[in-house]
């Protein structure tokens, strides 16, 4: 891979994209309960605040398993090529949301695009893996 072009695991939750460093993923598995100091990150509260709690299927662990994505479904390895991050300003990204590196559009079908969130990690592991 050049410079340019990185992994990413792309997951789904409450049918927004999310796009996280390949780097950064320990393991996926069934979600099951919650295990020791494991901090779990539930992006659907974020997007749809006061949902009714969605079924999140999987489990993303990264960081030495420290930290917990929960996940609709997982989608996939993407190669992408950061020229084609998608900046992402104010209002947009806020103080809230500092966690978001940028948006990028993804090939879905054959024809289809989705926009999808690139996650920076580092950020919430700053944050000791709160939203």
């Amino acid at each position: 891979m050049g410079d340019q072009q990185l992994e990413y695991l792309e997951f789904l939750a409450d049918e927004v994209h999310y796009l996280l460093p390949l780097s950064w993923v320990d393991r996926i598995s069934e979600r099951t309960k919650k295990k020791g100091k494991t901090s779990l990150i539930d992006f659907a509260g974020l997007t749809s605040p006061g949902y009714k709690e969605k079924t999140q299927e999987y489990l993303i662990l990264a960081d030495e398993e420290n930290a917990g994505f929960l996940a609709e479904r997982v989608l996939g390895i993407r190669v992408l090529d950061k020229r084609a991050f998608l900046s992402l300003a104010e209002p947009a990204w806020n103080e809230t949301n500092r966690y978001l590196e940028a948006a990028v559009l993804l090939q879905t079908g054959q024809e289809d695009e989705v926009l999808a969130y690139v996650l920076k990690p580092e950020i919430l592991k700053e944050r000791q893996w709160k939203l």
